[in-house]
């Protein structure tokens, strides 16, 4: 019978494992998934997930915004499609996920914004509020990527008004995600 302490070793031990951004570009590279057939879009390669998440006073909880890399097969007359793939989960005011802002601070509009309500309520007997899910996504270059296997990205999300959430892909997930697509 394994033992109290022994237990909490063992939980936290594969908890720090589990964080994928600390791992190594090659145990990235091995969860990186691929698809015999292209979604909509055209994309086979999903890297895992990584998230930002903060607790949300109003509606318990956390808002968390998941984000991942993905590509397509490259094509004869084109290059290699990369895209960031975005999926807010948050409570309170409705976001406008409508920009990403790059560290040489130059931005580009995110495509494919989709905005769902996932439920409204009342909380507390007192304020009714709402929990919405956004997606959008913002293509990356083929050079962007591989100028960011050294020190990563860090991208910023916002609307025309108001920047919401900072978006860290790590080099070394870069660099794996890199691995497993080529």
């Amino acid at each position: 019978m394994i033992g109290l302490i022994e237990y909490l070793l063992v939980i936290s031990v594969f908890g720090c494992v589990g964080n994928i951004r600390n791992q190594t570009a090659v145990t990235i590279a091995r969860e990186v998934k691929h698809t015999t057939s292209a979604d909509s879009h055209g994309l086979v390669w999903f890297s895992p997930m990584l998230q930002v998440s903060r607790w949300r006073t109003r509606f318990c909880c956390y808002d968390t915004l998941y984000y991942r890399l993905a590509a397509g097969e490259p094509k004869a007359s084109t290059a290699r499609v990369y895209r960031l793939l975005i999926i807010a989960h948050y409570g309170g005011d409705i976001r406008r996920y409508d920009i990403v802002t790059f560290p040489d601070s130059s931005s580009r509009f995110t495509e494919g914004r989709r905005h769902e309500i996932e439920r409204c309520q009342f909380f507390n007997s007192l304020i009714y509020a709402c929990l919405f899910r956004n997606h959008a996504y913002v293509d990356l270059s083929g050079s962007e990527l591989e100028s960011a296997q050294e020190n990563g990205l860090r991208l910023t999300l916002s609307s025309k008004t108001r920047d919401y959430e900072t978006v860290d892909l790590p080099a070394n997930f870069i660099r794996g995600f890199l691995a497993a697509v080529k």
